[in-house]
């Protein structure tokens, strides 16, 4: 609740606050949805980007749209700055803006 605008935090008669995942159930869900990745990449991605199951889920969702246009994996780096990128990105953005 803490980035809402208070007009649009009104509109919510319940706030419920989620924690990031630990270490472990970060490296669980990039293992999941990214199986094909070797376990010390899962393990340097889950300890190093404090990411939501949801930032994994939208890092996920690019991998995949740019396997299909490209039609290859992306390579590690890649993947490190996809999570760098998506963790700057909830910095800057605000509520209705791109």
């Amino acid at each position: 609740a803490d980035n809402l605008d208070a007009a649009f935090e009104r509109r919510f008669l319940f706030k419920i606050k989620f924690e990031n995942p630990t270490i472990e159930a970060k490296a669980k869900i990039w293992k999941s949805k990214l199986n094909w990745l070797p376990e010390n990449e899962i393990e340097i991605f889950a300890k190093n980007y404090d990411l939501s199951g949801g930032q994994i889920d939208n890092i996920v969702r690019k991998v995949t749209m740019d396997e299909i246009l490209t039609g290859k994996r992306p390579e590690p780096e890649e993947l490190l700055i996809l999570c760098k990128k998506e963790k700057m990105g909830n910095a800057e953005r605000k509520i209705g803006f791109f």
